[in-house]
């Protein structure tokens, strides 16, 4: 049960989480800007989702759209949360402790063992996942997702 998200009226087709906080640097992948260039040649309507004051407004920011790209964080929880369809890069944590609920594609690291639950910084962490590689995994999520203002939200 989720309680009723606060209006923000930022909607779209993909929702980009870039930033997973201080504590985790190596889950922000380098290659965000490049994926909402290549989403928006394809005339789809792409949002990074900004700070809000309210976990309610990161809510509704979430739901508003029909897929959802970034690291294990909690604009991922909010997605699997809502019934959002999403794209998770795991470059550092587990991705075994994920339930994917049907809805949700994980990306992998080939050097997740080299950086497994690391709090440092390596460049190579946040690159070794390609651009390709999400940008095919975020355009199959959208084939199978419903448009986001189709969606229910339990009260």
């Amino acid at each position: 049960m989720l309680p009723e998200p606060v209006e923000t009226g930022l909607s779209g087709d993909v929702a980009i989480a870039p930033e997973a906080g201080p504590v985790w640097p190596m889950k922000n992948w380098a290659y965000y800007a490049e994926l909402k260039r290549e989403l928006e040649t394809r005339g789809l309507t792409v949002n990074v989702l900004p700070r809000r004051p309210s976990l309610l407004e990161h809510l509704c920011d979430t739901r508003n759209h029909r897929c959802l790209v970034g690291g294990d964080s909690l604009p991922m929880h909010l997605a699997l949360g809502t019934g959002t369809r999403c794209v998770t890069l795991f470059n550092c944590t587990s991705p075994w402790e994920i339930y994917d609920y049907g809805i949700q594609k994980k990306i992998v690291s080939p050097l997740l063992v080299e950086f497994f639950y690391k709090r440092g910084y390596d460049r190579r962490a946040t690159t070794a996942i390609t651009i390709d590689e999400v940008l095919d995994a975020v355009l199959s999520q959208l084939e199978c997702a419903v448009p986001a203002d189709n969606r229910i939200i339990a009260k």
